[in-house]
């Protein structure tokens, strides 16, 4: 007994000198790392700076102008100042601005609203979500490549899954698509919500393929009318409350265009209808958010789902802003598409083009396609010049690069068709162009073929009187 005694003991003894080694060796690799960081900073830092004179900074590149990116080679001199095929490589926006005037629109969670546990559950929970995931309810009109889209995947994806699965082309308001995109930003696995009854589900094998899986669900759904008051953030309550993500995001961009769901505060009311599935009395986590209610400084905001997909307020007017498809006053020739695949002219690199490039000459008003609010206002003269970023609603944003000089500044709020700039020629561009991009949820679309929000979307009269009804009901059951 005494000897078994003795090795356990020699055993922990041995196990806490291994963790002490472990502990000791991250600790040495987190200093050396902090050691070659700080070796890595002096030696590329510049041993002198001049100011450069405002002036500069808007010349064109020129054959007598040499500026190569990191790792590249410039641009090839027959490529400079060529307005037919105008463009660049470098507007990935990585680089440090030169010049910044920039406002804060993301979600925050108020200040004197939230607690020190719930401020460490949000960021948890926020760490934890996957980018890459997305989830879309159909609604009229949709086409699978309108919804993959909002991804950033092309035409492609959608095709070859419709040529094996053509049950695909036959979406219909309601439906429920939830995807997930691999680390080559490829579509891995597609869920699409058939019907209460039934559920499909396509994902790419290692041949390359989609295989198909059809589940027939014996579950039953359910609508509840869960109603609460902010604690900290809209989020955490609607988590508390039992709703998961999907459903999060669904009634957050139903009220978008309404209310900033980052700015509600504490003690604001909400209520929420919503179907939900049910498997052996427990939630699936699959369910339908059907109408929401808020009510912040007094005043009420209602979003309900008609049977067309869509989200409206109580009387049926359209919630969601139209955008214009170009933000110039007249089309422009395109010098250069929205292309992910693009390479590099000398390096043969894939270059990704995230947006559309229009050649206009240098000073022709850059028109705001949507209401927003600017984002920021900065210079890069190392890429994509004088630029502009605007904010239309949570989910979509929109970019401007190549500007010769700006007509707003960060924090302002513009309406469609308000000019917001002149375009130009700045930056690393081989000749004078807008290049315009256009992102869903913080990831770059064709913004020439993309389903823009706010088209399409009003009702026919037997319709809106059938929504009405739907309305009225909601709005008994969503009272405070």
């Amino acid at each position: 007994m005494v000897q078994h005694v003795k090795l356990a003991r020699e055993r922990r003894r041995r196990k806490s000198r291994i963790k002490a080694g472990i502990f000791f060796l991250g600790l040495l690799c987190i200093i050396t790392g902090g050691i070659l960081t700080l070796k890595n900073t002096a030696e590329n830092e510049p041993l002198s700076t001049v100011d450069t004179p405002i002036e500069s900074q808007y010349q064109a590149l020129t054959p007598s102008t040499k500026i190569i990116s990191e790792g590249e080679q410039s641009i090839p001199p027959e490529k400079i100042n060529d307005s037919l095929n105008a463009t660049s490589y470098d507007d990935e926006l990585l680089a440090e601005d030169d010049e910044v005037d920039q406002v804060d629109l993301s979600d925050k969670l108020p200040e004197d609203a939230q607690s020190a546990v719930d401020d460490l559950l949000d960021a948890i929970d926020q760490a934890k979500r996957i980018t890459d995931q997305f989830s879309y309810t159909v609604v009229r009109g949709d086409k699978l490549n309108d919804v993959l889209e909002m991804s950033g995947l092309e035409d492609e994806t959608s095709k070859k899954l419709i040529a094996s699965y053509p049950e695909l082309k036959n979406l219909k308001p309601g439906q429920q698509l939830y995807w997930i995109l691999n680390n080559e930003n490829e579509l891995e696995y597609l869920n699409w919500l058939v019907s209460e009854k039934e559920e499909r589900i396509y994902e790419l094998n290692d041949t390359g393929k989609f295989a198909r899986q059809i589940l027939e669900k014996k579950s039953i759904w359910k609508k509840d009318v869960l109603q609460g008051e902010i604690k900290g953030s809209l989020h955490m309550s609607l988590r508390n409350l039992g709703l998961n993500n999907r459903q999060i995001n669904q009634l957050s961009t139903a009220l978008q265009w309404q209310v900033n769901v980052a700015k509600l505060s504490k003690g604001d009311n909400f209520a929420v209808l919503v179907t939900r599935e049910y498997l052996d009395n427990k939630l699936t986590g699959q369910g339908n958010v059907d109408a929401i209610h808020i009510m912040t400084n007094g005043k009420s905001y209602y979003a309900i789902q008609a049977d067309n997909g869509r989200y409206y307020n109580r009387q049926g007017e359209t919630i969601g802003k139209g955008f214009a498809r170009i933000p110039l006053q007249r089309q422009a020739r395109i010098s250069s598409p929205f292309n992910p695949a693009r390479r590099h002219p000398v390096t043969g690199r894939v270059r990704p083009h995230k947006g559309v490039d229009f050649a206009v000459p240098v000073g022709t008003p850059v028109i705001l396609p949507a209401d927003g609010i600017v984002e920021k206002v900065a210079y890069q003269a190392g890429g994509a010049g004088r630029y502009i970023v605007v904010r239309h609603s949570r989910e979509y944003q929109t970019i401007y690069m190549h500007l010769s000089k700006p007509l707003v500044k960060a924090g302002q709020s513009v309406k469609r068709g308000e000019r917001i700039a002149l375009t130009g020629n700045t930056g690393i561009s081989t000749g004078a162009h807008l290049h315009y991009e256009f992102h869903i949820n913080g990831r770059a679309v064709n913004p020439m073929t993309v389903k823009l929000p706010g088209t399409n979307s009003g009702m026919a009269d037997k319709e809106r009187k059938n929504f009405l009804v739907k309305a009225k009901s909601a709005e008994k059951l969503l009272k405070f």
